[in-house]
């Protein structure tokens, strides 16, 4: 056996290799984790249009105009173009119910479209023509718990369901064949010609389905962009193409791993912090072996290779450990999740391994340097003669640690670390440093939540708004007529739909845009509170339009610019319009009601004139909504009703309470989301900065011992120890939440203020994740000193001393 190799130096100090494996490893676990939910959640997003890596979608606002499908076809790269006017259906996650298409399509076009989303049969059958039938993918059947035979419908659960006006029987369950490229593909059938006749499924919108020949979409979608009004020349019809309708979930997903990769580097220097303080240590209680070696002619630079070796194979060790453990819990949340139908955490994706990557190196790094510091100064005669690193640098030490300043109060809170300021550092900054990195993202988890609370409630707040369903034309006159028929409602104004970008950092949202008549215009903004305070409204018949200062200061817009797609693609208005003036509202925010909690935040909102959309040519895809207005006191019996009476798979009512209930809903979900991944990592290194103070104490046993042999009882002696983690604990954990809050505040100055939004600084909830930090590291040396007390001879300590 070699006694030199580090297979034997582990073997002889088995609880310090233990120990270093357990920080590593956990560490690993945690980030590992953390990124791989966390990621998960961001990439099941785009699932819902994994169909359109296959086929692309024309959707249309109304009837269709011929010659599109007729120029589609007569393209060469075109393989078919097919009729389409489908339904969807709600699929659980872990954040909330996404939506997932259920194409329709006619019987002799069904087998074509299977085949080319790499589709087939895996039970059941194929749905018959004119038949109230569905077949859905194993993954929307497993979510929803469904099997052949069952039936589905708005009837059944106006949740999963919403669009689904009849009951469907499911008759078949499709699988994904097996391919080398291409993502697994999430979708429904149903017949056209079933929808096509049904009068509960009408008026129905008329899509086309694009099949482009192998390898040639991107080029089909460019020909089907220019067609369709890529420039704005035709905006009756909508290109629907899979980069399109993920670029604002790329955007935000890019912005998720920036924040996790700020949350790993954190615990990486911490981790580096923890495990070089505790080789330091040990390096230390080795100077006497390294004197001998250097004395019996092994060079400085063979001492540091071999030191670092050792570190190099611990480290690499526990990060395999724990990337192994990662890897095994993952397999078996998978197993979970497959058998409920839920997403699942890609193991073969690199990413939450390169998000580890940052741990060892960043551990090898700071132990290399701290060898080589500790090292330099060694002199073999010194050691051996007195076990100092260096004589001269030895009397110095010696002096000063023979004579400490002497202090008023040698038990006081702070003495202990002011005279172990190294120490003290370490934990001080390790544990500032978590609460650093467990923080910071959480706000800004956080104020993703509060983003969507002015798109949602900009109109919801004071008014109703009812709205025909996906794949519908238009809200039945007879509806608006049994609504203007309720004595609790006092108008309902006629408004058309379109939608303007809102830079919503770090994506892009779109915000809705109502066209109001003129005689109404004055009114709703009564109702909103809202006034001019720079330039005029709208005229009637003109391309110009009227936006709150929010959203100019969003858009970086003043009287006199101009809006519209060519201004900016995520615009849906096909024409440039003219800003004439800006509204402030006479409320800070949105308005407060009885039971429900909403963030102080300002009124996002624009208006167009109603005439000008009504009589252009170019906004006819402009849909028609009502706003239904309540008389004075009656809101919550006017939004009971509607929700019970008139809501329905033709029609979609958006209510206050609705609209709270949704955000409330998707929200606590992605709190407890939030939750699990950011619990893992402060969990994880609450642990390793808890074994590092317990390595603390433990090295003053013979304090505690003579303390003991003195007088001092043991329950004494805890509190001590209690108040001197607390204090430690407490002062780290401010210095951290002091970075963290500049870190916010510049973010607040530099990105959020000049785009007219706001990161809730006051939000208390962040901070309730850190809290495990501090926690365990008082626990860690109270409970560390309580056992040693308690197994303690204050007289052996007085005699070895």
């Amino acid at each position: 056996m070699n006694p030199l190799s580090p297979l034997t130096y582990y073997r002889r100090h088995k609880g310090q290799a233990l120990l270093l494996l357990v920080l590593i490893g956990s560490l690993t676990l945690g980030v590992f984790s953390m990124a791989g939910v966390m990621l998960t959640i961001m990439r099941n997003i785009p699932h819902q249009y994994n169909h359109l890596t296959k086929v692309s979608r024309i959707l249309a606002g109304q009837d269709l105009e011929p010659g599109i499908a007729v120029q589609l076809r007569a393209h060469p790269d075109v393989t078919a173009v097919f009729p389409e006017n489908g339904l969807t259906i709600s699929f659980p996650t872990w954040i909330a119910l996404e939506p997932r298409p259920v194409i329709g399509v006619m019987e002799d076009d069904l087998g074509t479209v299977i085949k080319t989303c790499n589709l087939r049969l895996k039970e059941g059958r194929l749905v018959e023509p004119r038949t109230a039938e569905v077949i859905l993918s194993e993954e929307i059947a497993g979510a929803l718990d469904l099997k052949v035979g069952d039936v589905l419908g708005y009837e059944i659960d106006e949740h999963y369901y919403p669009t689904i006006a009849t009951e469907l029987t499911l008759v078949g369950i499709l699988e994904n064949v097996p391919t080398e490229a291409g993502p697994d593909i999430q979708l429904g059938f149903v017949s056209y010609e079933y929808l096509e006749g049904h009068e509960a499924y009408q008026p129905r919108l008329s899509n086309l389905l694009i099949i482009p020949r192998p390898d040639r979409r991107v080029a089909v979608n460019d020909f089907a962009e220019s067609l369709t009004g890529g420039n704005g020349n035709n905006p009756s019809v909508r290109l629907e193409t899979f980069e399109g309708e993920t670029e604002s979930v790329r955007q935000m997903e890019k912005a998720m791993q920036g924040m996790y990769t700020f949350a790993a580097g954190v615990a990486a220097v911490s981790a580096a912090l923890v495990v070089g303080m505790v080789n330091r240590i040990a390096i230390a209680r080795r100077l006497p072996e390294l004197g001998l070696l250097h004395a019996a002619g092994y060079e400085k630079r063979h001492l540091i290779h071999r030191l670092v070796r050792e570190i190099v194979i611990i480290t690499g060790i526990g990060w395999v450990s724990g990337l192994l453990l990662s890897v095994t819990a993952s397999i078996v949340l998978n197993v979970t999740l497959a058998t409920m139908g839920q997403p699942v955490i890609d193991l073969t994706s690199p990413a939450p391994l390169l998000f580890t990557l940052p741990i060892p190196f960043a551990v090898i790094g700071w132990v290399t340097i701290s060898v080589r510091r500790v090292l330099k100064q060694l002199d073999a005669v010194a050691i051996i003669e007195r076990g100092n690193l260096s004589m001269e640098r030895g009397h110095r030490r010696d002096r000063s640690r023979s004579a400490p300043r002497p202090s008023r109060n040698p038990l006081s809170l702070w003495t202990f670390y002011l005279r172990h300021r190294l120490r003290s550092l370490a934990l001080l900054a390790s544990t500032g440093l978590m609460v650093l990195g467990v923080a910071f993202p959480a706000f800004f988890m956080f104020m993703l939540l509060n983003w969507t609370w002015p798109f949602l409630f900009s109109y919801a707040s004071h008014t109703s708004i009812v709205s025909p369903a996906p794949t519908y034309q238009a809200v039945d006159p007879a509806t608006l007529a049994q609504i203007r028929s309720h004595p609790g409602v006092a108008d309902v104004l006629p408004v058309r739909s379109l939608s303007m970008a809102a830079n919503a950092v770090p994506s892009i949202v779109s915000l809705p845009v109502y066209s109001v008549r003129e005689e109404d215009l004055q009114m709703l903004l009564d109702v909103y509170g809202l006034y001019v305070s720079e330039g005029h409204l709208p005229e009637p018949r003109s391309g110009q339009i009227v936006l709150t200062r929010a959203l100019a200061r969003n858009r970086g817009l003043s009287v006199g610019d101009m809006v519209g797609r060519t201004i900016h693609e995520m615009d849906s208005m096909p024409t440039e319009l003219t800003v004439v003036g800006l509204l402030d509202s006479t409320a800070p925010g949105l308005a407060e009601r009885k039971g429900y909690r909403i963030p102080t935040v300002p009124r996002w909102a624009a208006f167009i004139p109603y005439e000008f959309v009504e009589h252009h040519e170019r906004y006819s895809a402009a849909l028609m909504h009502a706003l239904v207005l309540p008389v004075e006191g009656r809101e919550a019996e006017v939004e009971n009703w509607l929700e019970e009476s008139i809501a329905s798979p033709q029609v979609t009512v958006q209510t206050f309470g609705t609209t709270y209930r949704h955000q409330y809903e998707d929200g606590q979900k992605l709190l407890l989301t939030l939750a699990v991944t950011e619990s893992i990592l402060a969990i994880v290194t609450a642990g390793a900065l808890a074994i590092l103070n317990h390595i603390f104490i433990m090295q003053r046993r013979d304090e505690f011992g003579v303390l003991h042999a003195v007088g001092h009882s043991r329950a004494g002696l805890v509190a001590r120890t209690l108040r001197e983690s607390a204090g430690i604990a407490g002062a780290a954990w401010l210095v951290g939440a002091v970075c963290c809050l500049v870190l916010l505040f510049g973010a607040q100055t530099i990105v959020y203020v000049p785009r007219g939004m706001s990161l809730d600084l006051t939000n208390p909830t962040p901070w309730l994740f850190t809290l495990p930090i501090p926690l365990a590291v008082v626990t860690a040396s109270t409970g560390t000193i309580a056992w040693a007390l308690s197994r303690l001879d204050p007289v052996a300590v007085i005699e070895r001393r």
